[in-house]
């Protein structure tokens, strides 16, 4: 498979896996931080995306068809977007702790 071949099952694979992964980020984020969640899932799947193209593209003997490829892309890059929400509502819990709720657990 050549490389422009690679490039757009990619970005097929990202744009149709975009609205399934923002929908669980927004399902899963606080009101507060809904809009940075929505960011950091799409950050986490556009760097899961160039790290897939990236690893095909410099794999030695790497031999995908196109079904294989697409699929893989579209599975990462949605695990990529649930990943990158999760972990900006994870820094943005980190920063609304007080003292006096966590003296209490």
């Amino acid at each position: 498979m050549d490389t422009q071949t690679m490039l757009i099952l990619l970005i097929i694979a990202t744009v149709l896996a975009l609205p399934g992964g923002l929908f669980v980020a927004g399902m899963l984020a606080r009101a507060r931080s809904r809009w940075a969640t929505l960011l950091g899932g799409l950050i986490g799947a556009v760097v899961v995306a160039a790290a897939v193209f990236a690893y095909v593209y410099n794999a030695p003997n790497l031999s995908l068809d196109g079904l294989t490829y697409f699929l893989g892309a579209f599975f990462a890059v949605s695990v990529g977007a649930f990943s990158g929400a999760l972990l900006v509502n994870f820094l943005f819990g980190l920063g609304s702790r007080t003292p006096d709720i966590s003296s209490e657990y």
